[in-house]
């Protein structure tokens, strides 16, 4: 067995170029991990697969969760389409101490976790597929959470351990199940229950506009301050985005956006920066509304997935025989105020609706 030494602080990449190469070369490699030290294989390997089920000492039908260093790649390879609690949990817990177990595109289950142990991402980039990742344990003891405890453990079983320190948490990740409704907590870890009911029970709701500039910020900033001074029940429960489809770099709020909700909210919203609409925060958003019937077919286009999430706000407005909320740029104060208007009237019945 080979030990090489890679400081987390001044990465060596000549090293993690090694350890990567004993990886895809189908050797087993001791790897830390900011929960505790693992046992890396090459899931494509089924030599190096082999050789972890008789090193743990673990039975062959209980398979071993997956590790990537690249969180894109897990949405776009690993899974099939997740709920929006699930990217939520991505967000907010990759990369982490959280194995999420979902349906595979091929409709088994897997489990995946994206470590984020600086030297781990690194080696995990370099093999650049999934690695088998259990715990440096035989199975049902206790985890080594060193590299002279993987030593100590298994010795010249594997090929080669990289010490990159001892572990930050010294316990294993969460794992979490989501082909359970709503989850299952399959191993307590890291993260705790009520972090990950927190994400669950905090629905995320997406306004959006052409360009963030006035229509989904004014629907924003307006159910913010409903849900505050009507439904504070609700406070903890909801966030409230907004997105436009074209918003450029270097946007502000309209003036006049910003003139009205002074005028009518008594709000001072100057600070306010214009978001670029992307596939991820329509994947999170457990709901979706748009201001016109064109932007709710974009969103469906770009992610059908969307579908069943993603209303036209004018739908809440009783008086409007078109659904779309007219767009105000460049069309003075009096049409700004129009659209205010049918704004404040949808949020208002949104809230109800809440």
């Amino acid at each position: 067995m080979k030990k090489i030494i890679i400081d987390p602080n001044n990465i060596d990449q000549g090293l993690v170029a090694e350890a990567a190469d004993t990886i895809l070369n189908g050797g087993v490699v001791a790897l830390p991990t900011e929960t505790v030290y693992g046992l890396a294989a090459a899931f494509d390997r089924r030599d190096a697969v082999g050789r972890l089920y008789k090193i743990k000492k673990r039975s062959a039908d209980k398979p071993f969760t997956f590790v990537v260093g690249d969180i894109e790649k897990v949405r776009s390879d690993c899974f099939s389409p997740l709920p929006p609690f699930g990217h939520r949990l991505i967000e907010k817990f990759w990369p982490g101490p959280l194995t999420i177990i979902y349906y595979a595109p091929n409709n088994k289950t897997l489990g995946v976790r994206v470590p984020s142990h600086a030297v781990t991402r690194q080696i995990l980039k370099q093999v650049n597929k999934a690695v088998c990742l259990p715990s440096a344990n035989i199975s049902g003891e206790k985890e080594a959470v060193s590299a002279s405890g993987v030593e100590s453990i298994f010795g010249d079983q594997i090929d080669m351990v990289v010490d990159g320190g001892v572990c930050s948490y010294s316990k294993p990740s969460t794992i979490i199940d989501l082909t359970f409704h709503p989850f299952e907590i399959v191993r307590s870890g890291v993260v705790s229950q009520r972090h990950i009911v927190e994400v669950f029970t905090g629905k995320r709701i997406l306004f959006v506009c052409t360009g963030n500039t006035c229509r989904s910020p004014m629907a924003q900033l307006l159910l913010e301050k409903s849900i505050l001074e009507n439904f504070s029940h609700l406070r903890d429960r909801y966030e409230i985005v907004s997105r436009g489809i074209s918003a450029s770099d270097g946007a502000v709020l309209s003036k006049e956006a910003q003139l009205i909700l002074g005028q009518k909210e008594d709000m001072q919203v100057s600070g306010f920066v214009p978001k670029k609409l992307d596939r991820q925060i329509i994947l999170s958003s457990d709901l979706i509304f748009t201001m016109e019937e064109e932007q709710k077919k974009y969103i469906l286009h770009l992610e059908p997935t969307a579908e069943g999430r993603v209303f036209t706000l004018g739908k809440f407005i009783q008086s409007m025989r078109e659904k779309d909320i007219p767009d105000p740029i460049g069309k003075g104060m009096e049409v700004y105020a129009r659209t205010y208007s049918l704004i404040k009237e949808a949020i208002l019945e949104l809230g109800e609706w809440l």
